[in-house]
């Protein structure tokens, strides 16, 4: 089967998940994350295309996926879904009606307007005439464009654009359990929190809501006067077990009660709808759906079953072998990128695809690429086969033979100059690639000490380093300041996918009543950048001195190909 990964594109992270459907069932074969910088993507729209590609990019050599083919999830305040009643017309003309219809339903302008269909059902109007209920996807194109920019930047090809709430219901509702009751699905996301209510599969009623996890963090940030870094550590720890953690767990609650108000009202707003029921439950998941006291607030103010739901229950894990903790760290996550590759728990549901015009243009114009050169060999092959043949008979004749002879001398001729050209060509690519792979491995000492000078907290300052490359560039480092290290000095061992390693030294002084470690502010700000990876700390030495400590400390960092000269464009 032809093999396509799920990729979900969030405001705090984005994810992959590779699904190959067999008679046992759904099997989970790849899985991954990598996190994005911050506003990267606002309100589901994309705001950053280089960081958003740069994160595709690692995504996928960190994911060990075997396909280059994705189907994208979008959700935003620009993405809608809305019911509309037609005359009833044909399945194939039913996307142009609805177009013609567009602007009585849809904010946007028409020429900035990605539309998709689905059929729910049909019926007879009170006047006698036939009508048809159709569920109308729509997304404006500049949100769907800027995805597709990075998917493409980051070399990957776009088969489909699903919505995150479609993704949702595939994800979570088991095929073999389809029930006509409705049930909502809610996926509280960093940014965004996805409401969607379906009936046997099919979405009756869609809301986003542009508040999430991100929210909570916000908050205590500004209760506690921490940056959003810290701030997002102990929105994870919110036990109650300090003062401090106290004062930030009740700095989320209005969000959490904000949060949960939403929910209730979407559902509630649902339910009083014409012909509508209650929802018999309610599935819960997404990485916000941890927020401390959601789960609880949500139970309480809900009148049927609130439930965290994750489809790792129904999948087969075994190719991606999580453990225990893994298994309990992905669960929440999951969802979308998994239910983006799964199919409809509804045989009688077909997909939405808000895949723009010029891309269907352009994989058209590849097919009918691959399909001409498919022909131009196969008719190649042909009039090679007839050559051969009509070689045979003039071969026969003996009055052709000579000139046969004569063309075979010229052709023979030619021999040594193709053979030079041939080799000139090899030695260009030997040396494009050695190019290459210098540029790649070699780090960007410029670079990286502006950026280790840039990121530095404000009250260290580094006193030392020295760095090293990679092993397949030794002599291209730079130690201490100088172009190569010293021989022998070896910091510490480069992280997987590094290209070399420094040791700092770092010293500064801190008031005693400062709220957090400067040893923790430096490995914050190191794992936040894109050249380094979370880096040891050693050597910590405290010593006090009135009303400030001085604290020096060695830390060892591995070097990660962000910082090298072709990422940086410094050669």
């Amino acid at each position: 089967m032809t093999q396509v990964v799920g990729l979900d594109i969030g405001t705090s992270a984005v994810r992959g998940a590779e699904i190959e459907l067999t008679g046992r069932g759904p099997v989970l074969t790849a899985f991954s994350q990598v996190g994005l910088p911050p506003k990267t993507i606002l309100d589901g729209e994309v705001q950053d295309v280089n960081a958003l590609a740069t994160a595709i990019r690692r995504l996928w050599e960190n994911g060990g996926f075997s396909t280059h083919a994705v189907v994208v999830g979008i959700a935003g305040l620009r993405v809608i879904t809305r019911e509309l009643d037609l005359p009833w017309v044909p399945d194939d003309e039913v996307d142009s009606a609805v177009r013609f219809q567009s602007e009585e339903v849809i904010p946007f302008t028409p020429d900035k307007t990605l539309l998709s269909t689905q059929v729910l059902a049909d019926a007879t109007s009170a006047d006698g005439s036939k009508v048809r209920r159709v569920l109308v996807a729509a997304a404006h194109s500049d949100l769907v464009q800027g995805v597709v920019a990075a998917v493409d930047q980051a070399g990957l090809q776009v088969t489909g654009v699903d919505l995150v709430s479609s993704a949702l219901v595939r994800a979570l509702v088991d095929p073999a359990q389809l029930s006509e009751e409705p049930e909502a699905i809610v996926s509280v996301g960093a940014g965004l929190t996805v409401i969607v209510i379906h009936q046997g599969g099919r979405p009756q009623f869609v809301r986003t809501v542009g508040t999430g996890g991100n929210g909570a963090t916000e908050a205590v940030s500004q209760a506690l006067d921490v940056p959003l870094s810290d701030a997002e550590v102990l929105k994870r720890r919110l036990d109650g077990s300090t003062a401090q953690l106290k004062s930030a767990q009740r700095a989320t609650v209005p969000v959490v009660d904000g949060l949960v108000s939403e929910i209730r009202n979407s559902i509630q707003f649902f339910t009083s709808m014409p012909g509508r029921q209650a929802p018999t439950r309610v599935l819960v998941t997404g990485g916000g759906a941890q927020l401390h006291g959601l789960m609880e607030e949500l139970r309480g103010q809900m009148l049927v079953p609130v439930v965290a739901a994750s489809p790792l229950a129904r999948l087969d894990t075994s190719g991606v072998e999580l453990n225990e903790a893994q298994t309990v760290a992905v669960a929440p996550i999951v969802a979308t990128a998994v239910g983006l590759v799964l199919p409809e728990p509804n045989p009688e549901v077909r997909k939405f695809n808000l895949v723009p015009p010029e891309l269907v243009r352009r994989a058209f114009e590849r097919r009918v690429t691959r399909y001409t050169v498919i022909g131009a060999a196969a008719l190649g092959f042909v009039l090679v086969a007839f050559g051969g043949w009509r070689l045979w008979s003039v071969h026969e004749a003996e009055s052709q033979v000579a000139s046969l002879t004569t063309s075979v001398a010229q052709l023979n001729a030619q021999v040594p100059t193709y053979n030079r050209v041939v080799a000139t060509v090899d030695e260009l690519h030997t040396a494009q690639g050695q190019v290459n792979h210098i540029t790649t491995q070699a780090v960007d000492w410029a670079a990286l000490v502006n950026q280790l000078d840039s990121i530095t907290p404000a009250g260290l300052a580094i006193e030392s380093f020295q760095g090293t490359g990679g092993p397949d560039i030794a002599g291209l480092s730079s130690s201490s300041g100088s172009a190569a290290p010293p021989t022998g000095t070896t910091p510490g061992a480069t992280t997987s996918g590094g290209i070399g390693s420094m040791t700092v030294a770092v010293s500064g002084s801190f008031p005693n009543t400062a709220h957090f470690s400067p040893v923790a502010q430096w490995i914050d700000a190191v794992s936040g950048s894109s050249m380094f990876a979370p880096p040891s700390v050693a050597s910590v030495a405290n010593a006090q001195s009135g009303a400030s400590t001085n604290v020096t400390f060695e830390s060892v960092v591995s070097i990660l190909s962000g910082a090298s000269l072709s990422q940086n464009g410094s050669y």
